[in-house]
C-alpha cells in the first residue's frame, strides 16, 4: 500500500510540472492530475514490474551492450505505455500530439530517477 501512495503522489507531481515544460501537454488542475496519477501509480504497482520484464527480455542485447541507457528507454515505454492506458480511463490530461506523450513520459521518468535517489 506504501507502495501505491508513493508511486500515486509521485506521478500527480510530476504530471503537475510537465505543462510548464513540456508544450502541448495540459493538465486540468491538481484534481485532476491526481487522478492521473492514482491511475498510473495503480497501474504501476500493478502492471509495471510485468511490463519492465517482458521489455528487458525483448531487448535484452541492447540492455547487456548499454547497460543504464536502456533500463533508463525501457522505463520511459512503460511509463509512455502507463499515461496513454491511464488518459483512455481518466479525463485529467490531455496531449496535443503523440510527441508530446513522449517527451511526457521521458520527463516523468527523469522525475521518478530523481525522486528515487532522494528518498
Amino acid at each position: 500500500m506504501p507502495e501505491l501512495v508513493a508511486s500515486a503522489v509521485g506521478f500527480a507531481l510530476g504530471l503537475l510540472l510537465l505543462p510548464a515544460f513540456i508544450p502541448g501537454v495540459r493538465v486540468r488542475g491538481m484534481g485532476g492530475a491526481l487522478k492521473v496519477g492514482v491511475v498510473c501509480g495503480l497501474l504501476s504497482v500493478l502492471f509495471g514490474k510485468l511490463l519492465v520484464f517482458l521489455l528487458s527480455l525483448v531487448f535484452l542485447l541492447p540492455i547487456l551492450l548499454t547497460g543504464p541507457i536502456a533500463r533508463f528507454v525501457i522505463q520511459c515505454f512503460v511509463n509512455a505505455i502507463l499515461l496513454s492506458v491511464a488518459t483512455k480511463f481518466v479525463d485529467g490530461i490531455e496531449f496535443d500530439r503523440r510527441r508530446s506523450a513522449i517527451w511526457a513520459a521521458v520527463a516523468l521518468t527523469i522525475f521518478q530517477m530523481v525522486v528515487r535517489h532522494l528518498v
